[in-house]
């Protein structure tokens, strides 16, 4: 048995956590951008 991880070991540990982070991301941008058009929104019905 060789020592240490194989290539397949460390892709399984990785991209998991890669793919979180970038959809943790995608998220984050997404919300921003709705925050603001739902703010905006607000905005411009309060001054009717």
């Amino acid at each position: 048995m060789p020592a240490g991880l194989g290539l397949i070991d460390w892709l399984g540990l990785v991209v998991p956590f890669t793919l979180y982070f970038i959809m943790l991301w995608v998220w984050y941008v997404w919300e921003g951008k709705r925050e603001t058009r739902l703010r905006k929104e607000f905005e411009e019905a309060q001054d009717g």
